[in-house]
């Protein structure tokens, strides 16, 4: 098989569904592509909530530091491409043609799903781009996640623990612990974010059987206003949310560990200037709507937490993947919100608005967007929240409605 345009092998891998036990056929398809990953240096960061603010954070410190920086999310936010950039250029779309084209034997022969091509293509255009350095963001877990088959990552980063995934992961923190603590190296140095103490043992006892260097969260960090201080430095950020606010103070300790200066001018405008769309955007201001990807029952609460002075009637548009505990979360904002819109989206692991429940359900999204924002009048705020999923395509509509 191969594809003509880049349209075509786009819409074959959004197609293509990934197996959740993925480390071992896409260690095979990187051994038959000659280990492209190998040879180059990494910063690698799990965790339950904050890895893709703290990777955002970590990539705009380092930009200004080397040439040509790497970055590889997941889930996408506007398009498949953003998961891979270098230098905030996505992906092309003809290399991205050309690697589907020139690699479907080894896509077909180790069954490769979405998420292990895009992971082929980042190392495969990393390693042709020759970057300095490349940030990888794991996709869930850790030990089986295929961004683990590097071997020696400068820092390993462990933001949070909590629970999700847990018909993968386990069912107690210290079973999720103990699958995120499997991206830790020997003798690679791991930087922790705030852990609860039944996680930070598991991870600390296997760091020290790794004879990996532990640096936990910083007992120096406080909140500001505007940003935080760490060590007796002010950070500023252009979020105030407290979340956003411990994820930089985790990145900064991440990139002091590679010999960065994070004291430096440079690092605190790369902090006061990073955004991470998706995350607390505000994209419209009458009345007001935030897209926050809040995907488990943390990460809602801290989405409450965060919105508790937005301007009233707070009206939340919400839906969720069928793997995660959607309805404790709608429960979680029904508590925080005057009222709660629950909806569903195009995804094959989309839950759906049966199963979620709640007391106004508007089976499309469109629909139940448009009934919120009039229930919210000019002054009040409507905050869509869920799976990133539904953020990416809620957003991408919000903002290029004529696509």
């Amino acid at each position: 098989m191969r594809f003509e345009t880049y349209e075509e092998a786009e819409q074959w891998v959004l197609g293509r569904k990934s197996i959740l036990v993925y480390f071992e056929p896409f260690a095979k398809a990187m051994h038959m592509l000659g280990n492209p990953h190998n040879g180059l240096s990494y910063l690698h960061v799990a965790g339950t909530n904050g890895k893709g603010s703290t990777c955002r954070f970590l990539y705009d410190i380092c930009r200004k530091q080397y040439p040509k920086v790497g970055l590889y999310t997941s889930p996408h936010l506007e398009n498949i491409r953003d998961r891979i950039r270098i230098n905030d250029q996505w992906i092309p779309e003809e290399v991205f043609l050309r690697y589907v084209n020139e690699h479907m034997d080894v896509i077909e022969a180790c069954n490769l799903g979405m998420v292990g091509i895009c992971s082929m293509m980042c190392f495969l255009w990393f390693q042709e781009e020759q970057v300095d350095l490349a940030i990888l963001e794991v996709s869930m877990g850790g030990r089986y996640d295929t961004t683990n088959v590097i071997q020696n990552p400068l820092v390993s980063v462990i933001t949070s623990i909590s629970y999700d995934h847990m018909n993968f992961l386990g069912n107690t923190l210290q079973e999720i612990a103990g699958e995120k603590a499997g991206i830790i190296k020997e003798n690679c140095p791991v930087v922790l974010g705030r852990l609860p103490e039944e996680a930070d043992e598991v991870i600390a006892a296997y760091a020290e059987t790794m004879h990996a260097p532990l640096k936990r969260f910083p007992e120096s960090f406080s909140e500001t206003e505007d940003g935080f201080v760490l060590e007796g430095i002010q950070y500023a950020i252009a979020s105030d949310i407290s979340y956003q606010k411990r994820n930089g103070a985790v990145a900064l300790c991440a990139a002091r560990e590679i010999g960065i200066d994070i004291t430096s001018e440079s690092v605190k405008e790369s902090m006061r200037d990073s955004i991470w769309p998706g995350r607390y955007e505000v994209i419209q201001c009458h009345p007001k709507i935030i897209l926050d990807g809040a995907h488990n029952p943390e990460g809602i609460d801290a989405l409450c937490e965060a919105s508790a002075a937005e301007p009233r009637p707070k009206i939340a548009v919400f839906s969720a993947l069928k793997d995660k505990q959607g309805q404790k979360m709608r429960q979680q904002l029904e508590e925080a919100f005057d009222e709660v819109i629950t909806t569903g989206f195009s995804h094959d692991r989309a839950d759906s608005t049966d199963h979620l429940g709640g007391g106004c359900v508007i089976a499309d999204w469109k629909d139940a967007i448009e009934a919120a924002v009039q229930k919210a009048g000019e002054h009040g705020t409507v905050i869509i929240t869920g799976s990133l999923y539904f953020i990416s395509a809620v957003r991408a509509f919000l903002k290029h409605p004529e696509r």
